[in-house]
Formats: structure tokens, C-alpha cells, sequence
């Protein structure tokens, strides 16, 4: 199998202290594998170019984007989630709202919309955190919400515990979780344990990717 720590090192040009080899699943199973290669093949080429059409608008690597839908839908527009959210890019409907996406079930808007709101939570990220790190935190915003990141870098904050550094968020993401945590916080009760997963399986989408489209380009723009 590949070595995704190693690619994502690569890829994302920070040190190999952001991940604690053994602790994120940088690799694909057999099963995974095969399915991701067989919608690579028969679903990435629907929407390739509004994939690159949007990143390069917003500044996102498209193969990021790709990533997200991938994680999201497995670029199957017609996809629900366990929560009823529906389309490529799991949009939910207060998110599309804010965002003034019209027609979450059009996957090129979903497209459009997906980009236009992950750049948008990169840009809350905090700017002396190297790219990589930024994008980790815009990702968990996108899949738990900017507020419930904002709670989990208090109760990091208050744990001693460093949430600019993904070993620790990784720890006090599920906290959110837990009520002894989430009664303090300020927005209360998350999925945590669902955004590192979230987080981890995106990266490794993100490197199988950049490995099958040039993964120089990934570099220049991160």
C-alpha cells in the first residue's frame, strides 16, 4: 500500500510532526481501494472540469475539492446522507442559505457552492498557521460547523492542549460529544468523532488523487 504520510508531507510541504505515524488512516483498504479506483474511472470525468473550474476561482487544489465531494458523495449527485442531506457536496440547507446556493440538487452549483465556502472558511482560519494546517481547520469547518471549531479551540484552550496542531484537535474534537464538555461550550453538542474522520479519509482521497494528477500542482498552490 502507499505511504500517504510520506505523500501528504509532500504534497502539503510541513513537517512530518502534524500527523503521529499509526494514528491516521493514510491508507485505503482493499474494498476502498477498489471502489475509489472504479469512480475515478466512471464518475471523477462527469464533473472533472467544474472540479477544476471552481478551484482555480476560489484557490483551492481541485484534487482538494475532488476530495471532499469524493468523501461527501462518491461523486454521486443523487447521494443522502444519514442526516437527510442530499447532493454531490452535502450541502445542508442552512449552509446553502448563507451561502446563497440556490439549487443544492445541481451538481455544478453544488460544486460552485462547495468551493465558494470552503475558501470562505479557510479565510477564518488563522493566517500564520502554514497552508496545510489551514485547510485542515476549514475542512473540519465544513463538515461540523466554523462555530463548533471555535468551541473546540476553547475547550483546547482550556484542556492546555494546542487545537493549531491535529494530534491535539483530533482528541478534543470528540469531547464535543460528551456533556461534561459540550454544556460549557457555547454551541454545544457536535459530532466530533465524525469530523475526524471526516478530516483524515478527505487527506486520503486528497493524496490518492494528487498521485494520479500530477501531484506537482497540489504543491505550487498549497
Amino acid at each position: 500500500m502507499i505511504n500517504l504520510l510520506i505523500i501528504l508531507t509532500a504534497l502539503l510541504g510541513t513537517s512530518l510532526s502534524l500527523y503521529t505515524p499509526g494514528t491516521a488512516p493514510f491508507e485505503l483498504n482493499t474494498v476502498k481501494m477498489q471502489n475509489f479506483e472504479k469512480h475515478a474511472q466512471s464518475r471523477l470525468p462527469i464533473y472533472e472540469k467544474h472540479f477544476k473550474h471552481y478551484a482555480q476561482q476560489y484557490n483551492i487544489p481541485w484534487t482538494l475539492l475532488a476530495a471532499v465531494a469524493y468523501q461527501e458523495s462518491k461523486w454521486d449527485n443523487s447521494a443522502v446522507s444519514h442526516t437527510g442531506v442530499r447532493g454531490l457536496m452535502q450541502i445542508t440547507e442552512q449552509t446553502a442559505e448563507h451561502i446563497g446556493l440556490v439549487d443544492r440538487s445541481n451538481p455544478v452549483e453544488s460544486i460552485k457552492g462547495g468551493a465558494f465556502y470552503l475558501r470562505y472558511l479557510y479565510e477564518k482560519t488563522p493566517k500564520h498557521l502554514v497552508s496545510s494546517r489551514r485547510w485542515i481547520l476549514a475542512l473540519a469547518g465544513y463538515n461540523i460547523g466554523w462555530g463548533h471549531v471555535r468551541d473546540a479551540y476553547r475547550l483546547s484552550a482550556k484542556l492546555k492542549m494546542n487545537a493549531n496542531r491535529w494530534d491535539d484537535m483530533k482528541v478534543v474534537l470528540p469531547m464535543l460529544e460528551e456533556k461534561e464538555h459540550y454544556s460549557e461550550l457555547i454551541y454545544g453538542f457536535a459530532r466530533g468523532s465524525e469530523t475526524v474522520d471526516f478530516v483524515e479519509n478527505v487527506f486520503t482521497y486528497f493524496g490518492y488523487l494528487n498521485q494520479r494528477f500530477s501531484p506537482g500542482t497540489a504543491v505550487a498552490i498549497l
